[in-house]
């Protein structure tokens, strides 16, 4: 629902998509059909298949998943084009990118020091 709603936003904010409602056509174009996909997969696992052959699917699939998310990265990184970034609305897209990135890198350094090596490893297990 969230993705819908946010094609529709961003296809209103399109030059001349205030006048009326996007078409189905502009809707279809914009939409992540990933999220498609996932809502399918989650019926499936949910709806059709047992528990067993859920439980039997679960290490092959971490696999491909593994496989499929550093294909996607890869991809991502490949049509990225950081001169377009810098030059587009005085360079704000290139500095949400920056500061998205530099508070993930803080953030995991901070939950890797307190699990790995800092305050949490001090703390007794409970068997």
């Amino acid at each position: 629902v969230v993705a819908f709603l946010l094609t529709v936003w961003w296809s209103l904010k399109e030059p001349g998509g205030r006048d009326g409602a996007p078409s189905v056509g502009v809707v279809w174009e914009r939409f992540p059909k990933f999220v498609l996909g996932f809502v399918a997969a989650s019926c499936l696992f949910s709806f059709l298949l047992t528990p067993q052959q859920a439980a039997d699917a679960r290490d092959p699939l971490g696999a491909l998943r593994t496989l499929w998310f550093a294909v996607a990265f890869v991809a991502i990184g490949l049509e990225t084009r950081f001169a377009e970034l810098v030059g587009m609305q005085g360079g704000r897209p290139a500095l949400a990118f920056l500061g998205g990135q530099a508070v993930n890198v803080v953030w995991t350094l901070l939950l890797a020091y307190l699990l790995f090596g800092g305050v949490l490893v001090a703390v007794p297990a409970f068997d």
